[in-house]
């Protein structure tokens, strides 16, 4: 009788923090949605400048990875994620405003971020908030981890688009992952929305130095 009431208490107890947890994230995936909303207006009164029209862009982009961020948070607390809201979308202009967005964190380095785009119209199917998380992760990662010059390549495949994102740097504290399973909460985090989107996510040394995240997508051909 003892073991079973000890048991019992313990499983309260763990049901009681449990609650808790969920109740913080809750309220810190409230709270963050005020700042969003008012970055958000900021964003848009940018967007009327001409002259600051494109960093607007790269911006909007960033911001709807925080706001898919938050959903998730809000969802967290019932077990699961949030849904996502497929749409047909062109890929190289998120590409672009991705890029945008970390040219200046690379550049801060002493790099560069570069576009090859050589896959021609390429529609995907996917929500644009879930790639924009996949790429600006992808982004950030050679950023941070690599550092030189990083180039953005896009090329046709036989299953659709390979994207690849490319550093020359070298390196240091990388944690990398494969199409297998991927090892570092930012690749862990991109292979899944890739994956939502029917793609995968692959990555391997450069010879002679640096990295490669490769990133494929069916092409949708409902048109």
């Amino acid at each position: 009788m003892l073991a079973a009431a000890m048991g019992w208490c313990a499983t309260a107890v763990l049901l009681f923090e449990l609650r808790r947890r969920a109740a913080l994230v809750a309220d810190a995936a409230h709270e963050l949605r005020g700042p969003l909303t008012a970055l958000s207006l900021g964003i848009e009164a940018l967007r009327r400048q001409p002259a600051a029209r494109r960093r607007a862009e790269a911006l909007a982009t960033e911001l709807s990875r925080m706001e898919i961020a938050v959903d998730d948070a809000a969802a967290a607390g019932r077990g699961r994620r949030s849904a996502g809201h497929p749409a047909r979308l062109a890929l190289r202009p998120l590409l672009e405003r991705s890029g945008e967005a970390w040219l200046p964190a690379a550049e801060r380095r002493g790099g560069r971020v570069r576009l090859d785009w050589q896959a021609g119209a390429t529609p995907v199917l996917a929500d644009p908030r879930r790639l924009a998380q996949a790429f600006g992760n992808l982004l950030a990662n050679a950023v941070e981890h690599g550092g030189g010059e990083i180039v953005v390549r896009g090329r046709r495949s036989s299953g659709g688009v390979r994207v690849e994102i490319e550093d020359r740097g070298t390196g240091a504290g990388r944690r990398r992952g494969t199409r297998g399973g991927a090892r570092g909460r930012g690749l862990q985090i991109a292979a899944r929305a890739l994956e939502q989107a029917g793609g995968r996510l692959a990555t391997a040394d450069r010879t002679g130095g640096g990295h490669v995240a490769v990133a494929e997508l069916p092409i949708d051909r409902s048109r």
